[in-house]
C-alpha cells in the first residue's frame, strides 16, 4: 500500500540507485495504495524531500497520456512498452512527453525474437525521434549470451550515439544478472552508455527480473559504484521476506519452459491451473503451438 510504496522508495534513495521506476501511469484515477498514477501531482507525497541523485521514472502501456501535466522536475523519465504494433501509439505519446519536457524511454517488447530486418526499421524511426533511450527488451526471457552479443552490436551500430540503451531481462533461464554483466562489458567496450533494469530480489512476475541487490554489487566491485548494499538488504528483509510465502516469482522449470520455447508465462499458468501439467507435458504443448500463439496473452488472448 501507500506506507510500502513511501517506504522503499526512500530506501531506494539512501541507497543511491540511480532511477527508480515507482510505478505505471495510467489513463484514469486510481487507488493510492497501487503503484499507478493518473498524474504526475498523485505522486509526489511518495517522494522523500532529498532526492540525493536518484531520479524518478514511471512506466506507460498503450494508455492515453496527453492529459499529463509539464516535468516540474518530479519525474525524469517515462518509458514507452509497447507491441509492435503499437509503435504509433509510442511515436505520438513520446512527441508529447518530450514536448513537455520528459525524457523518454522507447521500450519495444519482446526484442530477442525482433529480426535484423524489423530492428533495422525501428531504429531508422527512433533515431528521427531522437527518445532519451532504447531498450532491448527480453519480454519471455528467451535471451542467452550470444542472442544479447548480437543484438546490442547491431542496435549500436544503428542507434544515434546520444542515445542511451537499456536492457530489460527477465530470468527464466537464470541468465538475467549474468546477461546484465555482459551489457555492462559491452557498454566499456563500445563506450554507448547504457541503463540496466533490475527488481529488489528479482521480484516480478513469472521468472522475475535481474536481482537490484546483485547487480550493485557487481557494479561496487568492478565498475566503481557506491551504492548501499545494506539499505537494499534491509528492503528486501522489510518488505519482500514477509511475502515470499503467498507469491511466487522466480526461476523454475515451467518458467525455463517459457523461456527455452519463447513463450507467455500465461500458457504455462493455464496448463499448470486447469490441467496440472508436468514441466515436460508443458513442453510438448507450448512446442506445438505456433510462434505467434505463444506470444499471444491476456483474456481471450487480446494482446500479442
Amino acid at each position: 500500500g501507500y506506507n510500502v510504496i513511501k517506504s522503499i522508495v526512500s530506501n531506494l534513495v539512501k541507497a543511491g540507485i540511480d532511477i527508480i521506476e515507482i510505478g505505471f501511469l495510467w489513463d484514469s484515477p486510481t487507488d493510492k495504495d497501487t503503484a499507478r498514477f493518473h498524474t504526475i501531482s498523485e505522486l509526489k507525497e511518495l517522494l522523500p524531500k532529498d532526492m540525493g541523485a536518484s531520479k524518478i521514472s514511471l512506466m506507460a502501456d498503450n494508455v492515453d497520456l496527453t492529459h499529463l501535466e509539464d516535468n516540474d522536475g518530479t519525474v525524469e523519465y517515462i518509458r514507452l512498452s509497447f507491441r509492435k504494433k503499437e509503435f504509433m501509439w509510442a511515436e505520438q505519446n513520446a512527441k508529447v512527453l518530450m514536448k513537455k519536457g520528459y525524457k523518454v524511454y522507447i521500450n519495444p517488447i519482446h526484442g530477442s525474437a525482433i529480426s535484423d530486418k524489423d530492428y533495422l526499421q525501428i531504429i531508422e524511426r527512433v533515431n528521427k525521434l531522437k527518445p532519451y533511450g532504447f531498450s532491448i527488451v527480453d519480454t519471455f526471457g528467451a535471451m542467452d549470451m550470444m542472442d544479447l552479443v548480437h543484438i546490442f552490436r547491431q542496435v549500436d551500430a544503428l542507434l544515434d550515439k546520444d542515445i542511451k540503451i537499456g536492457l530489460h531481462s527477465h530470468d527464466n533461464l537464470g541468465l538475467s544478472c549474468a546477461l546484465a554483466e555482459r551489457m555492462i562489458e559491452l557498454s566499456e567496450e563500445t563506450g554507448r552508455d547504457i541503463i540496466i533494469d533490475g527488481s529488489l530480489f528479482g521480484m516480478g512476475r513469472g521468472a522475475g527480473n535481474a536481482k537490484t541487490e546483485l547487480l550493485a554489487d557487481y557494479i561496487n566491485k568492478h565498475c566503481g559504484g557506491k551504492y548501499d548494499l545494506q539499505k537494499l538488504l534491509l528492503t528486501i528483509d522489510t518488505y519482500i521476506t514477509p511475502v515470499l510465502g503467498k507469491i511466487k516469482w522466480g526461476y523454475d522449470l515451467p518458467m525455463y519452459v517459457c523461456g527455452t520455447k519463447h513463450s507467455h508465462v500465461d500458457n504455462v499458468y493455464h496448463l499448470k491451473k486447469q490441467f496440472g501439467c508436468t514441466a515436460n507435458e508443458m513442453y510438448d504443448l507450448v512446442e506445438s503451438l505456433t510462434p505467434q500463439q505463444r506470444t499471444r496473452y491476456g483474456t481471450g488472448y487480446s494482446k500479442t
